[in-house]
């Protein structure tokens, strides 16, 4: 949709060229009536229907204008192209015509022309106005995209040239007749309305064939590859399909079909297409694209990957894969989530279609053990009860101690339904330790240390350990994530 500025921008513009083509049409049919110069009539002709052409012009950039609705979902822009393969077909007709009568007065009837300096202050005139309707179309053509104002600033370029012909043609008539009109000279004004009438036909078959083309979808191949090659270099995009383009007055419209890793989240996935979106606005500006994402096997996908890959296209939630080599083969396990309504019955059928699906995708595995589990509820109503329970403090301060694992414990939170309850009870701790140590044995730290706290203290429900930097304890623990 164009802003108000530019519609009143480009119906400045084409009300212009429809005044000045109005006229031209006028001077040039008066002189051309009154020299007789086939020439300046075939011109006037043209002039005409530049007019006509300039109006359809106006009209359609009026309508172009308008928003998408619910029975244009695409916008009213292919007015523009349409209105472009009318004026071709009108200028195709006109030429036709031109052409009839200029081989008549050259091989068959002789029609008598008297040049006057009206005539060539008619066609000077005239050669001068489209070269500055022409340029002030091109500019506005090319600032909105538009190709209806580009038809028309192409055609009276054609008509800078033509006029120029015709001003030859007068000029070697008029020599003719001061030589007494001999052989050919007579003839030259029907000559020039004839290269008046082939530049027409060869303008207007350029333009009705964009035209069309636009209108059947046909689009420029280069741009199709570079906007290719754009998306399929976005990070996260294995490889992309071809771009498929439409046109619709100003602006362009794409579909494209990306493919990333099948382990990439809903969020990673929307992150893609708006970088997909930008690399091809970055190619073409105006163009507006719709990203269509296919999951697709990584050469870099791990065992554990795959599983999980499986699990999401059979719509179950795991976590916890974890693949060993044993022997010849490969053994998993891996821990699935379910609804709390959900059956034994179900949730093992589940299970048993989620294993057979990761065993017929990789050979290899030979054994997958699941441990089926309730999914996380919807946050029920708790609270700190630290200051009441010492008793299951101190128990964790002792478990920690006695892992002997370099933990640095420097906070613990208990948290209940209440103060007196026991069963059900949370316990999450803060623990430093070295900077520089690996994660895989952070992660076996921490394991051994909830094992001694669940050893203690059974009647837990969670123990959530996070673990951070001995540096940085008690200064960003209350925002950190447990290991």
């Amino acid at each position: 949709m164009f802003t108000a500025l530019e519609r009143t921008d480009k119906s400045r513009v084409t009300l212009v060229s429809v005044g000045a083509g109005l006229v031209l049409a006028v001077l040039k049919l008066a002189v051309g009536l009154l020299t007789g110069s086939l020439g300046l009539i075939s011109e006037a002709m043209h002039s005409a229907l530049d007019f006509v052409a300039s109006l359809m012009t106006y009209a359609s950039v009026r309508i172009a204008g308008r928003p998408a609705d619910a029975d244009h979902v695409y916008g009213h822009g292919r007015v523009e192209n349409l209105s472009a393969t009318i004026q071709g077909v009108l200028l195709l007709g006109t030429a036709t015509a031109i052409i009839y009568e200029s081989v008549r007065r050259i091989f068959f009837v002789e029609v008598a022309v008297e040049p006057s300096i009206w005539a060539f202050v008619v066609m000077f005139g005239s050669v001068f106005v489209d070269l500055w309707r022409s340029r002030m179309l091109s500019a506005a053509a090319r600032r909105y995209h538009s190709q209806a104002l580009e038809a028309d600033a192409l055609n009276f370029r054609a008509d800078m040239f033509s006029s120029v012909v015709v001003i030859l043609g007068l000029a070697v008539a008029a020599a003719g007749a001061l030589v007494g009109g001999a052989g050919w000279l007579a003839r030259a004004d029907a000559v020039a309305a004839l290269v008046v009438a082939l530049v027409i036909v060869v303008m207007s078959g350029r333009l009705a064939t964009r035209a069309v083309g636009v209108l059947l979808d046909r689009s420029p191949s280069t741009l199709r590859e570079r906007m290719t090659s754009a998306a399929a270099a976005v990070p996260g995009v294995i490889d992309s399909a071809p771009v498929r383009l439409r046109e619709s007055g100003d602006r362009l419209f794409a579909d494209i079909t990306v493919q990333v890793p099948r382990t990439t989240s809903l969020s990673e996935a929307h992150t893609i297409t708006e970088q997909v979106e930008e690399s091809i606005r970055e190619v073409e500006p105006r163009t507006q694209t719709v990203v269509h994402v296919e999951p697709l096997r990584s050469v870099e996908e791990t065992a554990a990957e795959a599983i999980r890959a499986v699990a999401w296209q059979m719509g179950a939630r795991t976590h916890h894969e974890l693949v060993n080599r044993v022997g010849d083969h490969l053994e998993a396990s891996l821990h699935i989530e379910v609804e709390p309504e959900l059956s034994l019955r179900k949730a093992h059928e589940l299970a048993h279609h989620l294993v057979a699906a990761a065993q017929r995708e990789n050979p290899q595995l030979r054994r997958v053990d699941t441990h089926i589990e309730v999914a996380t509820p919807d946050p029920s109503q708790r609270r700190e009860v630290s200051a009441w329970r010492p008793d299951i403090v101190e128990a964790v301060r002792r478990a920690v101690a006695k892992a002997a694992v370099g933990a640095a414990l420097h906070e613990v939170r208990v948290y209940g339904a209440d103060e007196a309850q026991v069963p059900g009870l949370d316990v999450v701790l803060h623990c430093g330790f070295e900077p520089d140590v690996p994660m895989g044995e952070i992660h076996r730290r921490t394991e051994i240390i909830e094992l001694e706290i669940r050893r203690l203290l059974p009647s837990l429900e969670h123990v959530v350990i996070h673990a951070e930097p001995r540096e940085e304890a008690g200064n960003s623990c209350t925002s950190g994530r447990p290991a």
